[in-house]
């Protein structure tokens, strides 16, 4: 998801700390002598620590250098970049040195606050044509499962065997009689197909019809007139949905015979 845990964890340096400027991973994910190579080489003292390099007039922060030679030519470009990057750095006090989690604007980690930004990420990412549906009668992970069966990234065999994965088969795990794809799955297969034929009789809505996935994951086969008709009857469709894939995989990592009005009865 482009998220990299570790690295969101980062070192709030004290003003008065004895860390290493050129050799302690205090800012910008790295050691500034590998950041900055170069400019790290006209530095007469390789070994300063950040205290020594900092010093306060009139309430303001000025960062002081002792470089061989003043910076030319291609070390111009790094010490504007390192000066940018280091400018207004959010000293701690004393010579305390404390962890920040740089994804939080306060800069504690909890895991609630881990579980949202990573729903952020998930949502930031989809266009609009290619929208997360919402539903808050249901569970989050269901939305995202719902999302993952329209684009067609639920691993199914089909899906896995695009991927490279080798398989000693990529038909269906629970009637053995078609490759198994998302549609197929979710919808095709002849218990799949049972069991939405039963939740459409236990709804009035007749018989299952011969429907594309995204027509039944987007909540197109309602006949309520009303708003909250329409989502209770979607919060029905994704979490059957979601319920054929868990006992998909219940058959394939179990070896659990497929249940019609256990599985109805769970919906």
């Amino acid at each position: 998801m482009g998220l990299s845990f570790t690295n969101s964890f980062v070192q709030q340096i004290g003003a008065e700390s004895s860390a290493k400027f050129w050799d302690e991973v205090w800012i910008g994910g790295n050691k500034l002598r590998l950041l900055f190579p170069r400019l790290f080489r006209l530095d007469k003292v390789k070994t300063s620590a950040i205290k020594d390099r900092i010093t306060f007039a009139e309430g303001s922060l000025i960062w002081t250098w002792d470089w061989e030679r003043n910076p030319a030519g291609r070390t111009l470009p790094e010490l504007r970049d390192m000066c940018s990057l280091i400018e207004g750095y959010n000293f701690g006090v004393g010579n305390n040195t404390s962890i920040r989690w740089s994804i939080s604007s306060d800069g504690s980690f909890t895991v609630k606050k881990l579980c949202a930004s990573i729903e952020d990420h998930v949502y930031s990412g989809i266009s609009q044509n290619n929208e997360t549906l919402r539903n808050n009668l249901i569970p989050k992970k269901l939305e995202i499962f719902v999302w993952r069966a329209i684009q067609r990234r639920i691993p199914t065999r089909i899906e896995l065997d695009k991927r490279g994965i080798d398989l000693h088969s990529v038909r269906c795990p629970l009637c053995d009689e078609d490759l198994e794809s998302v549609e197929h799955t979710l919808i095709f297969c002849k218990h799949a197909f049972d069991l939405w034929d039963r939740v459409f009789s236990w709804w009035g809505f007749g018989s299952m019809t011969n429907l594309s996935i995204n027509e039944i994951l987007r909540g197109n086969c309602s006949t309520s007139t009303t708003t909250l008709g329409k989502k209770i009857w979607q919060a029905v469709e994704w979490v059957t949905s979601y319920l054929i894939w868990k006992n998909r995989n219940n058959k394939v990592f179990r070896d659990t015979n497929w249940n019609t009005p256990v599985a109805l009865n769970e919906i």
